[in-house]
């Protein structure tokens, strides 16, 4: 029996190192996902490491491992989404004007389509220095993502000067889209910043909706940025 057993292991094909890190990461951005639709749903943060282990199904072993720190828990499910946003601007069709491509591609973000529950999230998350550093940070890392998307679609270099200053621009409007989305209605000056994301659905519930604000700041610049530079010798 156990020589059977043992025999059949060793049939078993080893999982490639890739496949272990894919794992991984698919098992933290399920936990970060049950997570953050816990933090919507109870309105609050503040929740022991036990009882976010116990809630994402994972030991308070793996939790540390895939989370050192409590903030942590929030990023994988913020870059999932930002992730997702650049991938969809480079399946856009190529003859669609880029600003067009872009305002309905965020229009087409969880940000966008989960109003409410961004709304929840911008403004628990923005309680904790902690967890707004996770918001900062998430959007550092958009603008790389959004130039190189850009940079793909115009056929000009990710490191380029316009390539990062339409990264900077684009990553901004949506930060601005979603903190003035957020503080809509509340009342008080926030401090905080938001960005991408990916979880449950939702409708407005005051002010113009990140979508609207996002194309607005759009529609504010010219076409220069977004317009691929002449190759002709001047």
């Amino acid at each position: 029996m156990s020589r059977q057993h043992t025999s059949a292991d060793a049939r078993m094909p080893a999982r490639t190192a890739r496949e272990v890190v894919e794992a991984k990461e698919q098992a933290m951005l399920a936990a970060s996902r049950a997570i953050v639709e816990l933090f919507i749903e109870r309105g609050t943060n503040a929740f022991t490491i036990r009882e976010l282990a116990s809630h994402a199904g994972v030991s308070e072993r793996s939790f540390y491992r895939y989370f050192p720190r409590k903030e942590d828990v929030v990023r994988p499910f913020l870059a999932a989404g930002a992730e997702r946003i650049a991938a969809e601007l480079a399946g856009r069709p190529p003859d669609e004007p880029l600003p067009t491509s872009l305002v309905r591609v965020w229009a087409g973000s969880w940000a966008a389509t989960h109003v409410e529950q961004l709304r929840k999230l911008y403004r628990i998350l923005r309680e904790s220095e902690g967890f707004r550093a996770q918001w900062f940070q998430i959007m550092a890392d958009s603008e790389r993502l959004w130039a190189g998307a850009i940079a793909a679609r115009l056929g000009i270099d990710p490191r380029s000067h316009q390539a990062a200053l339409a990264g900077a621009v684009v990553s901004a409007a949506a930060r601005l889209s979603t903190v003035e989305y957020g503080e809509a209605g509340d009342g008080e000056a926030g401090d905080g910043e938001a960005g991408g994301g990916e979880a449950g659905g939702g409708e407005a519930g005051g002010g113009e909706a990140p979508a609207e604000l996002f194309a607005a700041a759009l529609a504010m610049l010219g076409p220069t940025l977004f317009t691929a530079p002449d190759p002709r010798p001047r």
